[in-house]
């Protein structure tokens, strides 16, 4: 019995400590796996911190150049920046969106008491100044472009979108070339002596007289007028 006791004893001690073992096994496994999965996290984080920083660090580079890009023209007195502004002038004036001025010559027509001015008397005259090199042409400060009007419309005359009476004075100024200035005298005189001699005209009354003006004004064309239009220009690609 005291053997049989024993080996009882035994066995239990035997298996409590086994149990122990398992146990103290169990719980070593589980933290190592919980460690494991720490590390994972950790490493994952560390990686997407790292990438940010990376792209940070880029981004502050880029700003950096730039900075430096605006230091440099800022050095050279601004030379890109006045060349645009400068072609940019350039263009305006081209398109007629500036004031200009310098010499040249003014056709002045002084309709008749019963007369009233015809568009085609207009024309006629821009259309020679504009062959003859005029650089700027304008009907009572009237800027003319390439999407100008010059019509008759009843008893108004149309130009720009703008109604002018057709019994009135009409001046038409041009910026031409002064060393020309001889010859396009002589020509508008000419056409001038062909207007008064057109047998259409010859009920109408016009006294008009040609001169050289060693300085002439021309005005600028409104953005807001009827010949500024781009709101249906696509630019091609």
């Amino acid at each position: 019995m005291k053997t049989t006791a024993t080996r009882s004893i035994a066995i239990t001690i035997v298996c409590v400590i086994l149990g122990i073992l398992i146990a103290l096994q169990m719980k070593n496994i589980n933290n190592a796996r919980l460690t494991a999965q720490n590390l994972t996290d950790i490493q994952n984080k560390l990686i997407d911190y790292a990438n940010k920083n990376e792209e940070l660090s880029q981004r502050n580079a880029e700003i950096q150049a730039y900075v430096t890009q605006l230091e440099n023209a800022a050095k050279q007195d601004d030379s890109a920046v006045d060349a645009i502004l400068r072609e940019k002038e350039r263009y305006e004036i081209f398109a007629g969106l500036r004031d200009v001025k310098n010499r040249g010559v003014a056709i002045t027509i002084v309709c008749g008491e019963d007369s009233q001015i015809r568009d085609s008397v207009l024309r006629q005259f821009v259309n020679e100044l504009k062959a003859l090199g005029a650089q700027a042409v304008a009907i009572n400060d009237e800027r003319l472009v390439a999407m100008s009007e010059i019509r008759v419309s009843g008893v108004a005359l149309i130009i720009n979108g703008n109604s002018y009476s057709r019994q009135g004075v009409f001046e038409i100024k041009a910026i031409t070339d002064p060393k020309k200035e001889a010859g396009i005298l002589a020509h508008l005189e000419a056409v001038k002596s062909s207007v008064l001699a057109d047998a259409t005209l010859r009920n109408d009354q016009y006294d008009i007289t040609v001169a050289a003006r060693p300085e002439i004004t021309i005005p600028a064309l409104s953005e807001n007028s009827i010949a500024f239009r781009l709101d249906l220009l696509q630019p091609m690609n």
